[in-house]
This record gives structure tokens, sequence and C-alpha cells, in this order.
């Protein structure tokens, strides 16, 4: 009986094990890649946004009040107001992605617009055609107007993110997105339940004594732990294969150094994971044999 008691329950524990391994994948995912303050604490951290703004200044077109020199003051001026939008953005992308809710995202640009006249009205001033030289000022009032105008056609009013203005094939790819992260969600519900039922499981074929249950499930949890520890530790491999994916041109090729901090940063709950579970796990071992020691011994004197 003892044997069958033994068979059940390694099988049950082989079960346990693979169910907690996916688990702490999956709350890993829900920790880093589907967690919008985890994904706006790293662009903050790698640093994203300067890259990006550097980038983006080398590919505005020349303007004639507009030098390399403005350029770098409105680009340093306008960082805090594009690191807090485009946090606003992913937030709302994940919304839509997570929930229920339509994808529409509007960032107004008036403020864009504001300081770029603010720094167009002072370059254009020093530098005035002869004919508006000694003008009176209602001339040089509409000679702004007609440079304010030429602003506002290439600065729209606001940013727009939205099914029309993605497109099918995008929206197609956020739709597939969407679907995968139900996918998760429901997997992360039916994991949690399905670990409670087996170590349920677990108790009963060991007829709920305490002893080989604690010695049961403290081997899986030992194990579980083991394995997302030595998981988390391929932080080379990891980094390797996004530099792959990354590239080594363009303005991804920033990122290159930075990549190691990043996967650290991905693999660190599931780190967390394996070490909670390994210590969980020594504990219910050393539980079991404590309720070894505690068992009566025969009296030997009674024997004879």
């Amino acid at each position: 009986m003892s044997v069958v008691r033994g068979f059940f329950s390694g099988v049950l524990g082989f079960l346990l094990f693979d169910v907690l391994v996916l688990l702490g994948l999956i709350i890993s995912l829900n920790l880093t890649i589907l967690n919008p303050d985890f994904v706006t604490a790293e662009l903050q951290k790698l640093d994203v946004y300067s890259v990006v703004i550097e980038q983006a200044k080398t590919m505005l077109p020349s303007q004639q009040f507009i030098n390399p020199e403005t350029v770098d003051e409105l680009a340093q001026e306008l960082k805090p107001w594009f690191e807090e939008q485009a946090d606003k953005v992913i937030r709302d992308v994940y919304s839509y992605l997570k929930e229920d809710r339509e994808l529409n995202v509007i960032i107004s640009l008036e403020q864009v617009r504001a300081l770029v006249k603010e720094k167009v009205k002072e370059a254009a001033l020093e530098l005035l055609p002869p004919e508006l030289q000694g003008v009176p000022q209602s001339q040089i009032d509409a000679y702004m107007s007609q440079v304010y105008s030429g602003i506002d056609s290439v600065i729209p009013a606001s940013f727009i993110l939205n099914e029309a203005a993605v497109g099918s094939q995008i929206m197609a790819q956020l739709e597939q997105i969407k679907q995968i992260i139900s996918y998760i969600s429901t997997a992360y519900k039916v994991l949690i339940i399905l670990a409670v039922v087996l170590v349920l499981l677990i108790a009963l074929a060991q007829w709920w004594r305490p002893k080989p249950i604690t010695l049961s499930i403290g081997i899986t949890f030992t194990l579980v732990g083991v394995a997302c520890i030595l998981g988390s530790l391929l932080n080379s491999l990891m980094a390797q294969m996004l530099s792959q994916l990354v590239g080594t041109s363009g303005i991804m090729s920033e990122f290159q150094a930075k990549l190691p901090q990043l996967v650290a940063d991905l693999t660190a709950p599931v780190r967390m994971y394996g070490i909670g579970f390994l210590i969980s796990g020594v504990a219910l071992i050393v539980i079991s044999i404590l309720f070894r020691s505690m068992e009566p011994r025969p009296d030997v004197k009674n024997t004879y």
C-alpha cells in the first residue's frame, strides 16, 4: 500500500512541479512585459527617450529660423513633456490590450506648438528681412502670423492613436496580442487552482499524514526553486538572443550595451519566485524531519 501511495504521490508531485514552474513564468510575464509600470520604468532606466529624441533630431528638415542650437533647446525643454505623454500612451495601449476598452489615445500638441513658436519668434525677430526693418509692429505681427501658420501646418494640433490611425493590419496584430494576453490571464487563474488541487491530492494520497505530505511537497517546492533560479541565471544567453533581434544598425543599436541590464530586470521576478520556493521547500523538508523525530519510539522493555 505504501508503494502505491508513493507512486501516486510522485506522479502528483511531478505534475505540481510542472504547474508551479509554468505559474512562475506567467507571474514573471505579468510583472515585466505585461506590466506598464515595469515598461515605463525600464524606458527611463535605459534612457530610451534620450536616444529616440537624438535620432529624431537628425531626421528634422532644415528650417529658416531653427538652427541646431535651437533644436537642442527644444529637445531639452520638451523631454519631460515627451516622457509624460509617452507614459500616457503606453498605459492607454496596455489598458486596451488587457481590458475591454477601445483604442483611442489623444495627445494635445499645443504645448509643442507654443514652444516652437516662441523659439522661432526669438530667432525671426533677430533675422527680419530688410523690407521689414523699421516697419510698424502690425506688419511684423502679420509676418509672424504667416510663420506661425507654417508651424501649425507642420505640427498637428493633436496626436491621435486609434483604429483608423494605425490601420487594419496593425489592429489585427494588436487583436492577436490581446487574445494572447487573455489566454495568459486565464492560464494564471487555472494554474493557481491546479496547484491547490494537486497539493490536496498529494495530501489525500498520503492519507493526510503530516510527515510524508510535508516531505513530498517540500521536495517538489525545492526542485521548483532550483529550476527557476537556474533558468533565471541564463542572462548571457538571453542577452545574445536579444542582441541578434535588435541588430547592429539604426536606432536599436544604441541599446546594445544596455541589454544585459534589461535581461537582468526581466529575469529578476522568476529568480525571486525560485528563491521563495527553494526556502519554502527546504523548510518543509526540515519540518518533515521534525515530524519523524517527534514520533513515539517503541518501548524496548515491553518487547520482552
